[in-house]
């Protein structure tokens, strides 16, 4: 039906998401694997869940490759600029060493220069080397400088990666979770509508008496559809009671049942007790009588002395009501004293 259709695109959707949020928080976290949630995990033979774990493990294994990929790279190049660090402050240790030794150089031409024992071109020769490796040496100290920087640079891409997947995986979680919470509130919608859709009887049993047959027909409110007889319910007997001897039943009063339906040699008596009463009378339009309908109770232990008896619903059976001890001499001055009361209340 077009109901069910509604519900199993909404279920599927739920489905689909629920999937990919447990997906993206693995992401968020770090984690080694996608945990799901239980309505998928426990169902994940289901083909259709299945192949939706599967492809989120998938993507979550790409991303997550393609991401540890970029960091890879990104500390490989950290490496090697590290490597060039090395080999600048090499170089620099050994300039240092050539200025050192070019400073006492130049240290014993000025003197040699004050003593007149060396022109001044040589004297200008050596403070040009001096200032020349000075230069050097700078440059050598910037070019260190600036490969820490880089490093400093590749630091940061690699924190930013996970920051921007943090950020891109916060912005996808609450998208999901509104779309979540909209299927939500359809699914609700769905079900009511699926549960006005199906008829539920208010108990199990068996069907009896199908009153609706044609398929895509319209049944009235309040109409009978069928009638169910209980598979588990209690064994119990309606009585029909003259209004003249209503007076004499109450609830919890011992009845006497004799089943119809068998052999009275072989079939033992049925003990009972009143649970229901009638309030009011009942009349058969039918039979033209009234009466008040009780309810008997069959007991258990009553029940096990029948055996295997196979009873039914529906089959006839002869109640007895116990009223009390009476005497012979009662039985025959009842109808006389009703005699007499009525006569009095008539005067």
């Amino acid at each position: 039906t077009v109901a069910r259709a509604n519900l199993a695109i909404v279920d599927n959707g739920l489905d689909e998401l629920s999937a990919r949020r447990a997906r993206l928080i693995a992401e968020r976290d770090g984690a080694q694997a996608v945990l799901y949630p239980e309505q998928l995990s426990g169902n994940a033979h289901a083909p259709q869940i299945g192949h939706l774990i599967d492809g989120e493990n998938r993507l979550f294994a790409l991303r997550r490759q393609a991401r540890e990929g970029k960091i890879s790279q990104l500390r490989e190049r950290i490496v090697q600029f590290r490597q060039e660090i090395a080999g600048i402050e090499a170089q620099l240790r050994s300039k240092q060493q050539e200025i050192s030794l070019t400073k006492i150089e130049l240290e014993g031409m000025r003197d040699l220069w004050k003593k007149k024992l060396v022109p001044i071109s040589r004297l200008a020769d050596r403070e040009r080397a001096e200032a020349r490796l000075d230069g050097e040496n700078g440059q050598l100290i910037a070019a260190a400088a600036q490969t820490r920087g880089r490093i400093s640079e590749m630091e940061l891409a690699i924190i930013q990666i996970d920051q921007d997947l943090r950020s891109e995986v916060a912005g996808e979680l609450r998208e999901i979770d509104g779309k979540m919470s909209e299927l939500r509130e359809r699914q609700i919608a769905a079900e009511q509508t699926l549960k006005q859709i199906d008829i539920r009887a208010p108990q199990s049993g068996r069907v009896h008496q199908l009153a609706v047959h044609t398929i895509g027909g319209v049944i009235a409110p309040g109409e009978a559809i069928m009638q169910i007889v209980p598979s588990a319910d209690a064994l119990v007997v309606e009585a029909r009671v003259a209004p003249q001897d209503i007076d004499q039943v109450r609830i919890g009063q011992n009845a006497t049942l004799r089943l119809s339906a068998f052999s009275q040699q072989i079939t033992p008596e049925v003990e009972g007790q009143v649970d229901r009463i009638s309030p009011d009378l009942i009349e058969d339009q039918k039979a033209g009588v009234a009466y008040y309908a009780v309810r008997i109770v069959l007991t258990q232990s009553s029940l096990k002395q029948a055996g295997s008896l196979e009873l039914k619903p529906g089959m006839p059976a002869e109640v007895f009501l116990r009223t009390g001890d009476r005497t012979v001499l009662s039985y025959l001055l009842k109808p006389l004293t009703d005699q007499a009361s009525r006569a009095f209340r008539g005067d």
